[in-house]
């Protein structure tokens, strides 16, 4: 299981940064469409925008949360022996 384990925040810090990126794009979706006057689309962008870049700030802190366990429950197993 622990093999898994290590995995589990790469993955977490993979989405984070997925979902880092779109945020980036829907933020430049809302600059685009800002300049096009089209106003109420530019707030729904910048929103889901900002949507994103709260999940990605919570992903990435669920990241350091898993690596910190496994760094703990690591070094409680390296006390016992």
């Amino acid at each position: 299981m622990s093999k898994y384990a290590r995995i589990r925040e790469f993955i977490y810090l993979g989405i984070g940064i997925g979902l880092l990126v779109a945020a980036y794009q829907f933020f430049t979706m809302a600059v685009a469409y800002m300049g096009k006057a089209l106003v109420a689309t530019s707030a729904m962008s910048a929103l889901i925008g900002f949507t994103l870049i709260v999940a990605s700030i919570q992903l990435f802190r669920l990241s350091a949360l898993a690596w910190s366990v496994e760094e703990v429950r690591k070094g409680g197993e390296e006390g016992k022996g």
